[in-house]
């Protein structure tokens, strides 16, 4: 017997080990840990493992490398290596302990010592020729032989030995030639002995360097054809505008009239002498009139309007040639260009009078002027007139211009205080987050301005002081402020700008002269202005955002994602409260991942989201930029306790918190309710949540029973405030007739919706349908769980995401929220109301809405009381009408955005910071 139980025991030992993350550590260089994780429990998804030192989280990436030897060796399929950059932070903690996590168990430690033992290095990259990277190395105080290491997202791929002397070296690398594949590579330098990376950018290793112009003319040759620069705008445009032709979208221009013009922008405007036949959409009422001024140079306007044909854009355009008495073929443009609208003067007007003759004779409601050397992009005509669809507070637009070469020339331009423009981000990356978000400069510049028909004849156009040109893109912008509207610079409006070549770049000869006169006039009128602008060169981070009374910089965990889960929907309201409050609003996601679409979302909305490769961690956020910032407004203590000791060591910046919802309580009730969690459990939480609320400055929490609980447990009530929620009504569509069946609505990564959902199928239903077979309940909501799915029946309908809540809210006759725990507000709920929508509910559900049991809604907790109030609200059109009305009062009283913007005002008051709403 006691050998079958000592087997048994071994057996289970044996399953145990078998599940049990474990990992390595295989070297710490150049600014990255490497290694190897294998977590056998996780099944098919990544594995992601955890940098800590001393309790605190460094890093966090995912294990999914491929290696041959871990292959070989037998460790599954070798798919199982992780990089972990070293945050510079961790120069405070060394030496230290560090600790390789897989969410709580640690698969490797090993001694980390990150002080530097021979003096400091600096690495400045200056070219990438052929297969060689050269640059500067400087070193403070060693002298003699080092390695240095060229690393590849964590890899050595290059590495040399050379003679270092003290201060400035000389360095060459040669890259393996396998690398030069088209691609983007990460790649960092480092040097043996020195635990941080020197240098780190991303770079594409061409196969062909080659310049395009000496390509283009190969450009149907197979493969060739994306080797120009902008090759991704074009083909994001022929497959867009394919789409639309095929769609019946694109009424008046075939396929072959896409691929014509398509072929002429490849060939692009350098020594073309010939100019086959374009076509243009034929539109009697456009959206916007694109006016070209035009005097000679064909080539660069025939290019321009081909641009315009190939790319893709919703709005409806006419394109106005305001051709300046041209003496070239632009004269014959209506003969090449099938339904341009061809301006010609008698006389050469020059630039400015020209686009003020030409704008008599636009149709548009908006007004685009467009330099004819430049090349469009997708969307850039929709990016433009977005803003002025979205606030009525909007005069003028401009879009962020291209070098030939892909950099970034123009992002929005601003006047120093010397009165001397400045064109923002020119030579910078054109990815880099600090140019990618609507912003309001000093000016926009006049090769992709757009301007509201109604708002230029109110300003009577360009001035004509600044005739024949310069400067007039620089007053109008001065003038359309002067009206109290907004000028915005929008980023997703690309406009590549082959700078120079309509007046040459000479400031003493031709048009480009009164450049130098101009200034002079522009200062003179506008100098009271611009005097308290910064002088000249400085702090050039700060001025480029003009009308900005606070800096905050915000924490969550994650990017919101609007159309998941009602979290990220607060997450959202809460970044447009504090723009509205008049804050400058930096987005950090934990993850550092740029999520596309989701990111633009909050780039429109004027919030600076910061994104790797950029910035690395949170950390390297706060190293380099915590000093710009009057505050940090930090979401949920998980990530509050990780930064809060970076962020006070360098900053006095006001923290103001936002728990989301009172952890350890919704743990508490789930642990009595649910069993989601232990007492044990609950407890920890709370330390570590009350921990984090001791050490800042405000406290933002949905509901009163939240704040009693926190007073209950010391905390200071005078930083305690109501967090806002933000849900305007909305219009009511369906009747009572007209409305069917009930709905329940959650993200299903959040456990009480689950909860939620299998009580109310195998309990509440069965109830409801034995008295009233034929109702169906709806389940709504992401990544619902195979438990959930298992629910389905004829009586349960499992539909998962959405894309819109539209419906879900006006087709129902009832929304339920039979929530059995949880703690601060249900967005969902709220939502219900804004709709129109009567619910029935647990009192967990009701908490912190105002809602009142048979006056705006059915509450109660067990499973009877939730079955009668279904079945008594579903026939009962007074009482349905009654709790209709009642739930749209209470979100006229407490969820409007005066009232968000009140409640956030006051928190940040608390701490310091005044805006312009009263509190």
């Amino acid at each position: 017997m006691d050998e079958i139980i000592e087997q048994k025991l071994a057996d289970k030992l044996a399953r145990k080990s078998q599940k049990t993350p474990k990992g390595f550590i295989d070297s710490i260089q150049g600014g990255f840990i490497t290694g190897w994780a294998l977590d056998p429990s996780s099944g098919k998804q990544t594995p992601y493992v955890s940098l800590e030192v001393n309790g605190t989280i460094y890093g966090r990436a995912p294990a999914n490398i491929y290696r041959k030897d871990l292959e070989q060796a037998g460790i599954t399929n070798g798919c199982h290596g992780f990089i972990l950059p070293i945050d510079e932070l961790l120069k405070e903690k060394s030496p230290a302990k560090a600790k390789i996590r897989i969410n709580t168990s640690v698969i490797a430690e090993t001694q980390i010592d990150l002080a530097p033992q021979e003096g400091n290095f600096w690495f400045g990259f200056e070219k990438l020729e052929n297969c060689d990277l050269f640059g500067s190395l400087i070193s403070e105080s060693f002298q003699g032989e080092k390695k240095l290491s060229l690393l590849r997202e964590g890899v050595e791929i290059a590495s040399s030995y050379c003679a270092i002397k003290k201060g400035h070296n000389v360095i060459k690398l040669t890259l393996p030639v396998g690398y030069f594949d088209d691609d983007y590579h990460l790649l960092s330098l480092g040097v043996a002995g020195f635990p941080f990376s020197l240098w780190t950018s991303t770079l594409q290793l061409k196969g062909i360097t080659t310049p395009w112009d000496y390509l283009k003319t190969s450009y149907k040759e197979p493969g060739f054809l994306a080797f120009s620069q902008h090759a991704k705008f074009r083909y994001d445009s022929l497959r867009r505008q394919s789409e639309a032709i095929a769609s019946g979208k694109l009424v008046g221009v075939g396929h072959a009239d896409l691929y014509q013009a398509h072929d002429e922008v490849v060939k692009g405007w350098k020594d073309r002498t010939t100019f086959p036949p374009l076509k243009l959409p034929k539109v009697e009422q456009p959206e916007v009139s694109i006016i070209i001024p035009a005097y000679n140079k064909l080539e660069l306007t025939y290019h321009a309007v081909a641009s315009i044909i190939l790319a893709f854009n919703e709005a409806t355009y006419e394109v106005i040639v305001a051709d300046d008495h041209s003496e070239d073929q632009t004269k014959d443009i209506g003969n090449i260009i099938e339904n341009i609208v061809h301006v010609r003067h008698k006389e050469n007007l020059r630039f400015l009078l020209s686009c003020n003759q030409a704008a008599k004779k636009a149709k548009g409601d908006y007004l685009v002027f467009l330099n004819n050397d430049t090349e469009v992009t997708s969307f850039w005509l929709d990016e433009l007139i977005l803003p002025f669809k979205q606030a009525n507070n909007v005069g003028a637009t401009g879009a962020k211009l291209l070098h030939e070469d892909g950099r970034l020339q123009d992002a929005g331009g601003i006047i120093w205080g010397s009165g001397k423009p400045w064109n923002v981000g020119n030579g910078a990356n054109a990815l880099a987050p600090e140019y990618n978000y609507t912003r309001e400069p000093d000016y926009l510049t006049g090769a992709a301005l757009c301007i509201a028909k109604s708002v230029w004849d109110n300003v009577r156009g360009f001035s004509e002081e600044y005739a024949p040109c310069y400067y007039e893109d620089t007053d109008i912008a001065f003038k359309v402020r002067e009206l109290g509207l907004k000028t915005l610079y929008c980023p997703f409006s690309q406009v590549i700008h082959f700078e120079g070549q309509s007046h040459g770049r000479d400031i003493t000869k031709g048009l480009k002269q009164y450049q130098a006169v101009n200034a002079e006039t522009f200062k003179a009128k506008w100098f009271s202005a611009y005097k308290d602008h910064e002088k000249e060169g400085l702090n050039l981070g700060i001025e480029k955002d003009r009308n900005v009374d606070h800096r905050v910089l915000v924490l969550d965990y994650a990017t919101p994602n609007l159309h998941a889960d009602a979290g990220s929907y607060a997450a959202i309201q809460e970044m447009e409260l504090l723009v509205s409050l008049g804050m400058k609003v930096t987005f950090v996601p934990e993850n550092m991942a740029h999520m596309g679409k989701l990111t633009h979302e909050l780039q429109r909305k004027g919030i600076e989201v910061l994104y790797a490769p950029f910035y690395s961690s949170v950390f390297d956020v706060v190293e380099k930029r915590i000093g710009e910032f009057d505050s940090v407004y930090i979401t949920r203590f998980s990530v509050a306790e990780k930064y809060l000791d970076a962020i006070k060591a360098r900053s006095e910046a006001k923290i103001v918190f936002n728990n989301a919802d009172l952890h350890f309580l919704r743990e508490l009730r789930a642990a009595q309710s649910t069993q989601e969690y232990s007492k044990e459990q609950a407890l920890l939480t709370r330390g570590r949540e009350l921990s984090v609320m001791n050490q800042v400055d405000a406290i933002l929490s949905y509901n009163d029973i939240e704040h009693a609980v926190l007073q209950s447990h010391d905390i200071d009530a005078d930083k305690i405030f109501h967090c806002p929620w933000v849900a305007a009504p909305k219009k009511i569509q369906q009747s009572f007739a007209e409305r069917h069946h009930i709905g329940f609505i959650g993200g299903f990564n959040h456990h009480p919706n689950v909860e939620a959902v299998k009580f109310f199928a195998k309990d509440v239903m069965p109830l409801i349908n034995k008295k009233k077979p034929g109702i169906k309940f709806y389940v709504y909501g992401s990544n619902p769980s195979d438990s959930v799915k298992a629910l389905a029946s004829d009586s349960v309908v499992i539909k998962g995401w959405v894309p819109s809540l539209d419906e879900v809210f006006i087709s129902h006759r009832i929304m339920v929220a039979p929530l059995l725990s949880g703690a601060g507000i249900k967005g969902k709920v709220v939502e219900s109301m804004s709709y129109g929508c009567p619910q029935v509910l647990t009192k967990f559900a009701a908490e912190a809405t105002g809602l009142s049991h048979k006056i705006s809604a059915w509450i109660q907790d067990d499973a009877e009381g939730l079955a009668e109030g279904v079945l008594t609200l579903y026939d009962n059109e007074t009482l349905w009408h009654k709790f209709q009305e009642n739930s749209a009062i209470l979100v006229n009283e407490l969820f409007t955005r005066e009232k968000g913007l009140a409640k956030m005002a006051r928190a940040f008051a608390h701490v310091g910071i005044y805006t312009k709403i009263k509190t």
